[in-house]
């Protein structure tokens, strides 16, 4: 690998960008070899003269796009295995020409023509005429409190959830909500439970935040309440209306237990990711609504519905709210103000209710079309989760070969799909797993591009 001093910045792009296309560029040609380590976030900002934070975001990118994994304690690990030197190249030299990607499988890709564009141009032309007098450009830290208000009401409609709009803050995305959420615990007090799978934004976040980081198994139906037992953790991230790979969705049973076990523990972390996408089954409350002194709440208004600003929000118990008051004066917000006071606007005049109800058709017939196309194509030689929520699934696949091999064969006719192992915190598995996620995609386009990976893996 050449040394990271030879990027040479432009003006052309942020700079986690041209690193990430650095690194991505050696890993291809094999200067950065299979299981080789990156250099650390550290080394590598110092060397730079960079932010760790604009390298975090850079490794971030290579691991979603499956180059490398993140080992805890050790460090950026390169998952994509490279064709030889000899093989890169004709009998003439010359590098072959890489095939156009026709479909794209990327989770949180999704069709923009289904928003409905006019109506939110009105609405935000009317928050800039009735401001433009005098506009306050920084608005209040924890969000406009006329957002907060209509959050408060949509989350108690649609979800349970009980709370006031002072103990709403709102954030960008989960992530960042959870890396401010790790500057309002104690990480001397607080050892940290996540799903093993799951979410690995928020598991990576807790521990670069310093704090002690445990994987706890799933039955059928949730998280493990034996081996959280087991393990020590007195606080417990989850995903319980959508896990994020088995995409199972947690019982009334097992959100029950939890709710025990939160009497003789600190918190319970609960991101409530994709609750508008669910097709079938009946109604279960937020775990929030059974304990909402005890229970943290994450969510955020689906990019899938809302493509157009990144809003999300967590709610509060009191104890915490004033942890945060104390800890985290200075949170600077970071969605514009012009954007909340638009969405508060959307939300009050009966806008959003309308667009979720006509995009759960929509998307649902996407996820049958989906559906219908894995079943024809290969039927008995993947194995499926994902099958009634959301906008994506995990297939594994019942080849022996490594995950990378299968985005490679995939590649080559024309075709993008995306690695899983960075969702384990420790695990070795039989068969590899890929996400697909179809969301952008249209039904013509599912079927011939699950049609083409059948042909790319099973011949």
């Amino acid at each position: 690998m050449k040394e990271l001093s030879a990027i040479r910045f432009t003006d052309q792009e942020p700079l986690f960008t041209q690193i990430y296309h650095f690194l991505k560029d050696e890993i291809l040609s094999n200067q950065l070899p299979y299981e080789e380590f990156l250099p650390s976030i550290r080394s590598c900002a110092r060397s730079l003269g960079v932010s760790k934070n604009t390298v975090e975001v850079a490794y971030q990118l290579l691991v979603s796009e499956g180059y490398v994994k993140s080992i805890p304690k050790k460090g950026y690990q390169v998952v994509y295995l490279a064709e030889a030197p000899s093989k890169q190249h004709d009998k003439r030299g010359a590098e072959p020409r890489l095939p156009d990607v026709r479909f794209d499988f990327r989770y949180g890709n999704i069709e923009l023509g289904t928003f409905p564009f006019h109506q939110w141009n009105k609405l935000r032309n009317k928050v800039i005429a009735y401001h433009q007098q005098h506009y306050m450009v920084e608005g209040l830290s924890q969000g406009e409190y006329i957002l907060r208000k209509e959050l408060a009401k949509l989350l108690h409609e649609a979800r349970g959830i009980i709370c006031t709009p002072e103990q709403i803050i709102v954030g960008a995305t989960p992530q960042q909500l959870v890396s401010l959420l790790t500057q309002i615990l104690d990480r001397d007090r607080h050892f940290i439970g996540v799903e093993n799978p799951g979410y690995d934004g928020a598991r990576n976040t807790f521990l670069h935040g310093g704090y002690r980081v445990q994987g706890i198994s799933l039955d059928v139906d949730g998280v493990s309440i034996k081996d959280l037992e087991k393990s020590g953790a007195n606080a417990m991230y989850v995903s319980p209306s959508q896990q994020f790979i088995h995409k199972m969705t947690m019982s009334l049973e097992k959100r029950t237990e939890l709710v025990k076990w939160l009497d003789s523990h600190a918190y319970l972390m609960e991101d409530d990711y994709e609750w508008e996408f669910k097709y079938q089954e009946s109604y279960i409350p937020s775990i929030q609504s059974m304990a909402p002194q005890k229970v943290i709440y994450i969510g955020r208004l689906s990019k899938a519905l809302l493509p157009l600003v990144n809003v999300s929000y967590m709610v509060l118990p009191y104890e915490l709210l004033a942890c945060f008051h104390q800890r985290v004066s200075e949170y600077d917000q970071p969605v514009s103000r012009l954007d909340q006071l638009t969405l508060s606007a959307y939300l009050s005049e009966g806008y959003w209710h309308k667009h979720v109800q006509y995009m759960r058709k929509n998307y649902a017939e996407k996820r049958k079309a989906f559906l219908q196309a894995i079943s024809s194509y290969m039927p008995g030689q993947v194995e499926m989760e994902g099958k009634d929520t959301g906008l994506h699934a995990f297939l594994t696949v019942k080849r022996k070969c490594a995950e990378a091999e299968l985005m490679e064969l995939a590649y080559k006719r024309g075709v993008k799909v995306y690695g899983t192992a960075r969702y384990w915190f420790r695990g070795v598995h039989e068969y590899p797993t890929v996400l697909l996620g179809y969301g952008a995609l249209s039904q013509q386009d599912i079927q011939e591009g699950v049609r083409l990976l059948a042909e790319a893996w099973f011949g």
